[in-house]
């Protein structure tokens, strides 16, 4: 939940504050989780996913969103050895990340918005899928 309320604010701000070797360090990040997206490369695609988005954090300009880089990355790494994830990441997932990237790039920041929450929205779904919880969901309220 934590990174559905900051990434997409995160993203926001990196696409309007981001210099540009930190959008270089975004697009390769994001090639980067492209090239090891398939053949159960896990390990190698969390490497570049928590790059990912520690660079976007801090791109942002907020100290405080930076700061929360080691949490994401806790998530990201939980996610990935609990098995809360495919054995290859979601298609869609990846293709979002490089269109994130191309967003900062470019400097829109709606649109950095709408494809991170996109992502956030996503994991949650896949959390739900991978390791559903008795009377709760990711994505819902715990049933009464």
């Amino acid at each position: 939940m934590l990174r559905s309320a900051v990434e997409p604010v995160a993203a926001v701000l990196a696409a309007r504050n981001a210099s540009a070797e930190q959008c270089a360090a975004i697009t390769e990040c994001a090639l980067n989780m492209v090239a090891t997206s398939r053949g159960h490369q896990l390990e190698a695609y969390l490497i570049h996913d928590v790059a990912f988005h520690r660079i976007i954090l801090s791109a942002s300009g907020n100290e405080m969103f930076a700061r929360l880089g080691d949490v994401v990355a806790e998530v990201l790494s939980g996610r990935t050895h609990h098995q809360a994830m495919f054995p290859d990441p979601d298609p869609e997932a990846v293709t979002l990340h490089v269109q994130v990237a191309e967003a900062v790039r470019g400097g829109d920041a709606a649109r950095a918005e709408e494809l991170t929450r996109e992502i956030t929205t996503g994991a949650l779904r896949e959390l739900d899928v991978l390791a559903p919880a008795e009377g709760f969901s990711a994505t819902r309220h715990p049933s009464p």
